[in-house]
């Protein structure tokens, strides 16, 4: 029998689906990782692959992934996710079908092509949209998760997950001659000129030992997370069902990880302000029954006080090098905000949070 950290052939997962000896064509996309994308047609009906290494994949080999990629295991053996919201995969396996360009042991994953719903990467998202994925998100967050759907996982580690971005790891890339590290250096440098001296302290300092953070963290409860929850990962099918991809950050972490990622991330998209967005997430999270995912007291109002100061560390950790470039570049980002005032308002907003949690 094989073991739920093991995957089978590809080769008996395109079977299934009808796509045994059917030719490919590749998929361009933007995607940063480094994993490729392909299309096969079959009964007027297009599937999309998605094969992956760690010698392509450098968030992979940063977040500790492998030997079994972890969107793949997910793809494979992943619980199901509660409704409405979808994981779209077919299946997954070890690609034995090699050439020149694709390893051995490649793992590859089996998907519909969702092109036409999928939302389109930073582009301004409308208030109707906005709330659907919070709500999405909520729904994630408050499901109530057997003991076993969470044990064992190859979850990706919260540690390895904040400092994915930071100027330490971007000049890691740079050696490494990957081009993602000049781009994060730039932005920590632009982050540097515009934020204040004590937001830059504290970045600095969590970017050398992120443990206070961590520490303060484990102190939250845990639940499933997605991990890299940008509006371009979400796609409203249809029938209902809200798809979300690339399940490559997954994880089993407090709320505050996801929400830091969420608000940053998706800031050039956003019609509303941070403070707007965590708002509405509470009333879908308490909606949805999810008062045990913001702490012990079942969402008390310091649970939630405690999950907001370190989300607002967490987003600024993350993602304080792309909000140095808005700022250089003068942005203003849908909600109206010029992008020189939010880094300002994420700058003090974690320096008061860090005096009380870290």
């Amino acid at each position: 029998m094989r073991s739920t950290l093991e995957l089978e052939p590809f080769a008996d997962v395109l079977a299934r689906h009808g796509l045994a000896g059917v030719p490919e064509s590749p998929f361009p996309n933007d995607g940063w990782s480094g994993a490729r994308l392909a299309f096969r047609d079959a009964d007027r009906t297009r599937f999309v692959i998605k094969r992956d290494n760690l010698s392509w994949d450098w968030i992979a080999r940063a977040t500790l992934d492998g030997p079994v990629l972890r969107e793949a295991w997910f793809a494979a053996h992943g619980p199901t996710l509660p409704a409405p919201l979808w994981a779209p995969y077919h299946g997954a396996g070890t690609d034995f079908e090699t050439d020149d360009a694709t390893p051995a042991g490649t793992a590859a994953l089996l998907m519909p092509d969702l092109s036409r719903v999928l939302l389109p990467w930073e582009e301004p998202a409308d208030l109707a949209t906005t709330e659907r994925a919070i709500g999405a998100m909520a729904t994630l967050h408050a499901h109530r998760w057997p003991a076993a759907a969470l044990a064992g996982g190859p979850w990706c580690p919260v540690r390895e997950r904040l400092l994915l971005l930071s100027r330490p790891a971007a000049e890691r890339y740079r050696a490494e001659g990957n081009p993602v590290g000049e781009r994060f250096l730039a932005g920590w440098d632009a982050f540097d000129a515009a934020a204040s001296p004590a937001a830059r302290r504290l970045i600095a300092d969590l970017a050398r030992d992120v443990s206070p953070l961590v520490a303060a963290l484990a102190r939250l409860p845990d639940t499933l997370i997605h991990g890299d929850l940008k509006l371009a990962n979400l796609g409203f099918a249809p029938d209902g069902r809200i798809a979300i991809v690339d399940w490559q950050m997954v994880s089993v972490a407090p709320i505050a990880v996801e929400l830091g990622w969420f608000l940053v991330s998706n800031a050039p998209s956003l019609p509303i302000g941070p403070e707007a967005v965590l708002a509405r997430y509470r009333q879908a999270l308490d909606v949805a029954g999810g008062g045990p995912a913001i702490g012990a007291g079942e969402g008390t109002a310091e649970d939630w006080a405690m999950q907001v100061d370190l989300t607002i560390i967490v987003g600024l950790l993350l993602r304080g090098w792309r909000k140095g470039l808005d700022a250089a570049a003068q942005a203003r980002y849908p909600s109206g905000e010029r992008a020189i005032d939010d880094l300002a308002w994420w700058g003090a907003r974690a320096v008061e949070a860090a005096s009380r949690r870290l």
